[in-house]
């Protein structure tokens, strides 16, 4: 019939079938596109992994003993000298670990140990280990201006010694050696065991004791005696 259009007509073909080509696949289809999601998904899974393994080495904490107090050298450690802190890596460390606080308890501290310092196997011992093989202790009794007011103890020091405490501690010079000038000071090296300020010593006067060569000790001991010794705190590798 005139002016009637058929609109039955077979299903449109694409460009590439009605040239006689192949239909075009697109890539990631049908398995191969399942098969590459779950690659993805296990590697996503792998990297969860590792940063949970991660954060738990960077997080894992060991309980290590330090000082609760100033420690100094010589002194018996108590239990409440100590206490035990939780620090990243400190298996690692060479301070005691807090299994082993009970065995400190009853030892000599060797060298003083500052308040909150780790505590480490060499800082302590038997009481014959102090004050160490060929030195002794020597107490003076010294005013403000013989020693400087940011002596600490453990500090490395350099006695100096005047007056007539040097000659009587100087050896005879041999046979062709010039004797030293009278009134020379001499210079002796040690280290601070502890200061004892003026306050609690009930005088105007810190006690300051000393660990030098046992060599030096009984002219140490005079210059103490004598009023004629002065410390000056020098480099750590100024010490002998």
């Amino acid at each position: 019939m005139a002016g009637v259009t058929d609109r039955t007509t077979a299903p449109r073909r694409s460009d590439n079938v009605s040239n006689g080509q192949a239909p075009v696949r697109l890539l990631g289809t049908g398995m191969r596109r399942w098969r590459w999601l779950a690659v993805g998904v296990g590697l996503m899974a792998l990297g969860a992994m590792a940063v949970v393994v991660a954060l738990g080495q960077v997080d894992q904490r060991s309980g290590v003993v330090a000082a609760a107090r100033d420690l100094p050298a010589g002194h018996v450690v108590t239990a409440g000298d100590l206490r035990v802190v939780d620090i990243a890596g400190g298996e690692e460390l060479a301070a005691v670990p807090s299994a082993r606080l009970d065995r400190m308890v009853g030892q000599t501290v060797l060298r003083p140990v500052a308040q909150g310092a780790l505590l480490t196997q060499a800082a302590v011992g038997t009481a014959a280990e102090h004050p160490g093989e060929g030195k002794a202790v020597v107490g003076a009794a010294l005013a403000t201006n013989q020693f400087p007011a940011s002596l600490r103890a453990g500090a490395p020091v350099s006695v100096v010694i005047t007056g007539g405490a040097v000659q009587a501690g100087q050896a005879t010079p041999a046979a062709g050696e010039a004797a030293a000038p009278a009134g020379s000071p001499k210079a002796v090296a040690g280290r601070v065991q502890s200061i004892i300020p003026p306050g609690e010593t009930g005088s105007g006067s810190s006690r300051v004791e000393l660990v030098v060569d046992a060599g030096d000790a009984a002219m140490v001991a005079r210059a103490a005696a004598a009023k004629s010794l002065s410390v000056v705190e020098v480099s750590p590798r100024g010490e002998q």
